[in-house]
C-alpha cells in the first residue's frame, strides 16, 4: 500500500541519519578557550616621577571590541573565531595590561585607572587592528596597531604633549 510504503521509506531515511548522526553525536564538543594578554615586564626606571599618570578607558575599533578572535580572511573581509576568545574585551586587557606594565617601570609617581583623583596627566589609546592575518595561508601573521595620546592634564584643555601609532605584525605558525 502506499501508506506502507512511505512509512517504510520514512523509516529507512530515519535509520540512516541516525547512523549517520551517531558519529558526530559520539564526538565531545569543541571547547571554547579564553586567553589573556600577557607582555613582558619592563625595566626599572630610575630618576624623578613625572607626577600621576591616569589611564583612560581604551577604546576599541568595532571589528575588535569583542572577545572572539579576529581573523582577516580578505582585503575587506574579517571574521571571529567562536572557539579562541579572550577572557575580556580586548579593550579592557590592554587597559590592564597598560596600568600593570607602567606601574612596575614607570617615569610616574603613581598610575591609577577609574579614578576621578586629580591627575598630571592622562594616557588616551585607541585600539585600531588586533587580528590574525590570514590573508596568505603560506605565511600567517598576527597584527596589532594603537594610537596613544599623553595629555597633559594640569594645562587647560588637556594640551597633547605626545602622540604617535604604533602598529606590529609577527609570523605565526597557525
Amino acid at each position: 500500500t502506499p501508506l506502507g510504503r512511505s512509512l517504510a521509506v520514512l523509516l529507512l531515511g530515519a535509520a540512516l541519519f541516525g547512523a549517520g548522526c551517531s558519529d558526530m553525536l559520539a564526538r565531545q564538543p569543541l571547547e571554547k578557550q579564553r586567553f589573556v594578554l600577557a607582555p613582558g615586564r619592563p625595566d626599572p626606571v630610575s630618576g624623578s616621577r613625572a607626577g600621576v599618570l591616569r589611564i583612560a578607558v581604551v577604546r576599541a575599533s568595532t571589528p575588535f571590541q569583542n572577545r572572539g578572535f579576529v581573523h582577516r580572511t580578505g582585503d575587506e573581509s574579517f571574521k571571529s573565531d567562536f572557539y579562541n576568545e579572550f577572557a575580556a574585551p580586548p579593550g579592557i586587557l590592554l587597559r590592564d595590561v597598560l596600568v600593570e606594565w607602567l606601574r612596575d617601570g614607570t617615569h610616574f609617581e603613581t598610575v591609577v585607572q577609574g579614578s576621578e583623583a586629580p591627575s598630571d596627566w592622562l594616557l588616551e589609546v585607541d585600539l585600531e587592528a588586533l587580528y590574525a592575518d590570514l590573508r596568505d595561508a603560506a605565511a600567517p601573521h598576527v597584527a596589532i596597531g594603537i594610537t596613544a595620546r599623553l595629555l597633559d592634564a594640569r594645562a587647560r584643555g588637556a594640551a597633547i604633549a605626545f602622540q604617535k601609532h604604533y602598529a606590529v605584525s609577527e609570523p605565526t605558525a597557525d
